[in-house]
């Protein structure tokens, strides 16, 4: 009787333990759910990310057009002195230069490196070989054959388009080139181009202003210091 009791519970431990392929298929399904959990949590990181990355380059496209909205409408001419004071502007290629002196405010970037020198040279480019665009300033009282360093500032990383024009009053229309370093444009339209469209060439975000600069220069009896330097 004894032995017919531990045969009963011996057949029974079997009947309640898992075989080799119950143990096999129960990882395997384990390793699916965790598979699933993984690869949903990384499609919700990597659009978090996209996200964050669309939001960030857009506010930098947008304080980027900005400074240079800035800089443009506050663009300088003092009529005696168009040797310091020119306009120069170059837009051959995707990426234009521009060039010139502005009456800048407080809040403009790396103002307070000019102790208080409100008119500056600033000049906007993309280096070759680079895709920055680059903020550079320098002080007009600076005497840089002896050493002096422009304050320069990358305001927008992965700029594929810089692109000046200006109006033309006789063509009615808008122009590429900018000849009178003497006189200012009287509206420039300033497009940026940021990122690369998935198959394809143009980028990913345009941004597109029309800036009215001043449109009469500061006459020789109202010029001050800055103006009247040499």
């Amino acid at each position: 009787m004894m032995r017919g009791l531990r045969e009963g519970s011996a057949r029974s431990l079997r009947r309640g333990g898992f075989t080799v392929m119950e143990v096999m298929v129960a990882i395997f399904l384990f390793a699916l759910i965790l598979m699933m959990i993984y690869s949903t949590w990384r499609l919700i990181f990597q659009s978090s990310q996209a996200a964050i990355r669309s939001t960030t380059d857009s506010q930098r496209a947008r304080m980027a057009m900005r400074t240079v909205e800035d800089a443009l409408a506050s663009a300088t001419m003092f009529a005696s002195n168009p040797r310091l004071y020119f306009f120069q502007a170059d837009t051959a290629g995707q990426f234009a230069a521009v060039s010139f002196a502005a009456d800048l405010s407080d809040s403009f970037p790396n103002s307070g490196m000019f102790g208080g020198e409100r008119i500056r040279r600033v000049s906007f480019y993309v280096p070759p070989g680079g895709n920055d665009l680059v903020l550079e300033q320098n002080s007009l009282l600076a005497d840089f054959e002896s050493g002096g360093e422009p304050a320069s500032i990358v305001l927008a990383r992965e700029v594929q388009l810089f692109q000046l024009e200006f109006w033309d009053g006789q063509q009615r229309d808008f122009v590429e080139e900018w000849l009178s370093t003497n006189q200012l444009p009287v509206i420039v339209r300033v497009t940026l181009g940021f990122g690369v469209s998935k198959g394809s060439r143009e980028p990913a975000q345009i941004v597109s202003r029309v800036v009215r600069l001043p449109t009469v220069a500061v006459p020789r009896e109202a010029q001050g210091v800055i103006g009247g330097a040499p």
